[in-house]
């Protein structure tokens, strides 16, 4: 990773910059023109001026799911001077922590990593990969979910005799 930054003007010319919408990119250009101006990146006050929340409590909030956005991510990456690698390891470990990780997604982080290149740059004994696609570690999942919702089959219990039937 550089130490230099990207100006303004640099970041705008991106193409991560022309995926976000009009309230993100005044997110984005808020976030790091005050960065350049006073060495303080606030994503609280960016939040204020994009988005107009009525408290800054709301703006807090906000600009968590701001900052978590990939698409803001992918521009905040290029203005800091990340490598393109360091974004996708970001995405990954976004997916990781997702309890809801569809087949879909999981196949499109594959493609995307095998497009840039990254596929022999990811953790492997031998710098392969496992060999399993999504679709099997899915199905063996749910495998393995399906077996442990079973019930174990009960005997019929045996009735104890009731002395006390007759009385």
């Amino acid at each position: 990773m550089s130490n230099t930054r990207l100006n303004l003007a640099q970041v705008k010319d991106t193409q991560e910059y022309s995926l976000l919408t009009g309230k993100q990119q005044l997110f984005v250009e808020t976030y790091c023109q005050s960065g350049i101006d006073t060495g303080t990146y606030d994503p609280i006050t960016a939040t204020l001026t994009a988005y107009r929340c009525k408290s800054r409590e709301n703006a807090r909030v906000m600009s968590y799911a701001l900052m978590s956005n990939l698409r803001i991510i992918a521009t905040l990456n290029r203005h800091f001077n990340r490598e393109p690698i360091e974004d996708f390891v970001i995405q990954i470990d976004r997916a990781i922590q997702n309890k809801k990780l569809s087949i879909a997604q999981m196949q499109a982080l594959k493609l995307k990593a095998d497009v840039l290149g990254y596929g022999c740059r990811l953790p492997g004994a031998d710098g392969s990969s496992s060999g399993k696609i999504p679709a099997d570690i899915a199905a063996e999942t749910a495998a393995a979910k399906k077996a442990a919702r079973k019930r174990p089959v009960r005997s019929p219990a045996i009735e104890a005799p009731n002395e006390y039937a007759d009385h």
